[in-house]
């Protein structure tokens, strides 16, 4: 009870912080971020909220969230969206992301070179869809999140600071 009276509270003064901002804009979502945002989200970042939306930033961000588990409020301006993040002072571009895969990678990643298959341990295979970097890593296991975009399927993994690759699915 106690944490629902105060995300209600900060999601109020993030509103009214920025009325002057948002009065043509519809609300359509206010909640918390699933897990904490300890680095500037930056443009391609995927917040998923509490209320497991996912939402791709589409702008450049200076500024680190205020909080670990900052409140977010998410607009539609017509048919786009924008994202108020607790403790950022702008508005942000943003895509509602649908399609999503959780999942992670069957056994040791070692990274990518432009055609690397990725064995799923939900039995799914991806397959690098561009042969545009190389990225070498040595992690077991990583999270990975697989999204639709405009520009086809991106995967993202847990533990490696490089932009999402687009994949496609071979299995």
């Amino acid at each position: 009870m106690k944490k629902s009276i105060l995300l209600c509270t900060v999601l109020a003064a993030a509103l009214s912080a920025h009325s002057q901002t948002t009065d043509n804009l519809k609300m359509v979502d206010s909640t918390t971020t699933f897990s904490k945002l300890t680095t500037p989200p930056t443009r391609g970042t995927l917040i998923k909220t509490s209320n497991l939306h996912y939402y791709e930033i589409n702008d450049k961000v200076s500024q680190k969230p205020s909080l670990g588990q900052p409140g977010i409020v998410v607009y539609m301006d017509g048919k786009k969206y924008k994202m108020k993040i607790q403790g950022i002072d702008k508005l942000l571009a943003c895509n509602k992301v649908e399609d999503v895969i959780e999942s992670k990678i069957d056994g040791d990643f070692t990274g990518w070179d432009g055609t690397t298959t990725f064995k799923l341990i939900n039995q799914q295979e991806w397959k690098q869809d561009m042969s545009t970097s190389t990225v070498m890593a040595h992690l077991y296991r990583p999270a990975v999140l697989i999204y639709r975009s405009s520009e086809g399927y991106k995967m993202k993994v847990e533990g490696v600071n490089e932009d999402p690759i687009i994949v496609k699915k071979t299995k």
